[in-house]
């Protein structure tokens, strides 16, 4: 009897046990579900909803800065009385103007050969069609990271190029825009959300959750009219370059949903 009773108590106090770790993992699993209920993960907001009133206002921004760099197109065109000796002398010309804007302070790496072209010139004698030599055109774009040499570089580039040089295209810009953007987008959001506060409180209503956000930026770099060539712009001339100042807007839409003052 005592044996039983000593084989049997364990037993029991076993089971009891398991009856309440199920128990435990049963509310576990409930309290988990309440919770999962009251903050679905990804739930649209309840003021977002469809049947919610919504107020959507625009912000502008706008950031400047000083440019910091210079992009600039030069192109050698040569006539020749033939294909090669026009390539040659255009060659010969564009390399000496390479070397003299590397030598101004201008890397490799930024300038670009972005055409080269070789065209026949006609002339027209008795209703005949003849060619009277061929135009070679090489046209470069050119990088100035450092605008303290700008000036030189251009200086340096039309003493090496002479007559067939000509240089256009100047545009200041910033090597990396993203500071004045992201600038831009803070005025831009701080702008929509003052118009949001003022337009709700008018309504009658106060702003609930931010619903959407729309930003779109544009760039408006600063740009200087192309420069000719200038023969008579020697070594010693100083090439006056104003870089003036480069603007970035962003416009934001944002989209609230509205609720009630006394809510």
């Amino acid at each position: 009897m005592s044996e039983e009773q000593v084989t049997t108590a364990p037993l029991r106090r076993l089971r009891t046990g398991h009856i309440a770790i199920a128990a435990a993992i049963v509310l576990g699993a409930a309290a988990l579900t309440v919770a999962a209920t009251r903050n679905p993960a990804g739930a649209t907001p309840a003021s977002c909803g469809g049947s919610t009133p919504h107020l959507t206002v625009q912000g502008t921004g706008r950031a400047s800065g000083t440019p910091d760099s210079l992009d600039f197109n030069a192109e050698v065109d040569v006539t020749g009385p033939s294909a090669q000796g026009g390539l040659a002398q255009d060659s010969d010309t564009t390399s000496s103007v390479v070397q003299a804007m590397e030598a101004a302070g201008v890397k490799k790496a930024d300038i670009e050969t972005t055409d080269l072209t070789i065209n026949p010139n006609y002339i027209f004698t008795n209703g005949r069609s003849i060619i009277s030599g061929y135009e070679v055109t090489n046209s470069l774009a050119v990088t100035v990271r450092n605008l303290g040499d700008a000036g030189s570089v251009i200086d340096a580039a039309i003493t090496a190029g002479g007559n067939p040089l000509s240089i256009g295209s100047l545009t200041f810009s910033r090597s990396d825009p993203r500071t004045l953007e992201d600038r831009a987008r803070t005025d831009a959001v701080r702008q929509a959300v003052a118009h949001a506060g003022a337009m709700a409180r008018a309504s009658g209503q106060r702003l609930g959750a931010v619903c959407s956000v729309t930003d779109q930026s544009a760039l408006e770099p600063g740009v200087v009219e192309p420069l000719t060539t200038a023969p008579s712009l020697g070594a010693a001339a100083n090439v006056p370059l104003e870089r003036g100042t480069q603007q970035v807007s962003a416009q934001v839409t944002l989209v609230y949903g509205l609720e009630p003052l006394g809510r």
